[in-house]
Order: C-alpha cells, then sequence, then structure tokens
C-alpha cells in the first residue's frame, strides 16, 4: 500500500498476531479509538481475504503524535519479545525496540514524521 499524506503505517516484526494486539492496545486509548485501523484490501471472487500485515493510523487533526507516541511506547514496554515496529510516512521510516524504548525519544521520532512535509525537523 503506498504512503498517502494523511496516514501512517506501522508494522510489526511479531507477526499478525502482534498486529492483531497492537490494534486492540490503539482501540482501548480515547486519543487513538477510531484512528487505527487495518487497511482494506480487496479480494477477488472465490479468494479468502489476506491477513494484513500493517495497520494505517488516520493522521488529519493535530495532537496526534504525543497520544501514539505514548501509547506506542507503553505497549512495547508490555511486550516480553524481542519486537521491533516500524512506522512509516512519506518515505520516511523509524524504527523502534522493545528492549529500547523510550518515550521522549519516541515521542520526537513520531513527532517527526507527523510534520508537514517540508517543515524543518
Amino acid at each position: 500500500m503506498p504512503d498517502q499524506d494523511d496516514q501512517l503505517t506501522i508494522q510489526t516484526t511479531g507477526g499478525s498476531d502482534e498486529l492483531f494486539r497492537l490494534l486492540e492496545w490503539f482501540r482501548g486509548d480515547d486519543a487513538l479509538r477510531g484512528r487505527v485501523s487495518l487497511p482494506r484490501t480487496a479480494t477477488q471472487e472465490g479468494q479468502m481475504g489476506d491477513l494484513s500485515d500493517m495497520l494505517v493510523v488516520a493522521v488529519g487533526a493535530g495532537g496526534l503524535g504525543p497520544a501514539l507516541a505514548m501509547s506506542l511506547s507503553a505497549w512495547l514496554n508490555t511486550r516480553r519479545s524481542d519486537i521491533r515496529v516500524l512506522v512509516r510516512r512519506n518515505g520516511v521510516e523509524v524504527e523502534l525496540d522493545a528492549k529500547r524504548a523510550n518515550a521522549p525519544e519516541l515521542v520526537r521520532e513520531i513527532q517527526n514524521l507527523l510534520a508537514e512535509p517540508g517543515t524543518p525537523r
């Protein structure tokens, strides 16, 4: 799925199970509820739907960065395995590691991803 200016994508190394756990985590966060979803994929007749390998975050209105970063940081801190998360927007990627999740740094990285193109970072 190509990046769009109004969305951010999230992938995990933990497979679809961890991705669904992350989606449920975000659904429990008041600031993110309704803003994170699985991408809609078209299925052909006679075909079962594919499992998604990413989440899509609707960026839209401001203020999302700190909420997303704090929620993602908290989720990463609950993981017992060595899981990594890749967050992508407008061709820019940030890779986060559960073993080295640092909330202030994560907030800065997410804010940079959400900054308007052409804005100093």
